[in-house]
């Protein structure tokens, strides 16, 4: 054995852990601005991450008594960095500043825009939708040329393209 591994087994977050995580998490949310607001989605990605610290805080002493010394089983991490790295990979479309092709319905209209408002909403079935302004940008302005437009309807173009 190194001096760096541990003489404990790895033992998965006991019943009391997994209370007091769920309390500190819950408050830690309740601590936010009013005005904040975090999808579902990233505070399921959150979550992990802050199982795992809150967990590996409470073994090294720094949150209270429990198993300390105890190293938590390497799986933890490993699930927790894994959704992390596979949410940072989403393609998540076109963002605000980026020039975009537009070739949705209006055929009239296709060609290239810049993006200048994105609007994210949940419908009934609680299913995010993402609305884009396409701008035009001309005598040092940006103008509106298209509202309400679908993800579908708009490809984002390499960024050599940018301004």
């Amino acid at each position: 054995m190194t001096s760096i591994e541990s003489a404990h087994r790895a033992i998965p977050a006991t019943e009391g852990e997994r209370e007091q995580m769920e309390a500190a998490f819950r408050t830690a949310l309740e601590q936010l601005p009013e005005n904040t607001s975090f999808a579902h989605a990233v505070r399921e990605l959150a979550r992990p991450l802050f199982d795992s610290g809150w967990i590996s805080g409470v073994r090294t002493g720094h949150t209270g008594p429990a198993l300390a010394d105890v190293p938590l089983p390497p799986y933890m991490f490993g699930t927790a960095l894994a959704n992390l790295s596979a949410a940072l990979h989403v393609d998540n479309g076109p963002s605000i500043g980026q020039l975009v092709s537009y070739h949705g319905s209006q055929e009239c209209c296709h060609g290239r825009y810049w993006v200048t408002r994105i609007e994210r909403e949940l419908d009934r079935r609680g299913r995010e939708s993402v609305l884009y302004r396409l701008s035009e940008y001309r005598n040092g302005a940006f103008v509106t040329a298209l509202t309400g437009v679908h993800a579908a309807s708009v490809t984002a173009l390499p960024q050599h393209w940018q301004m």
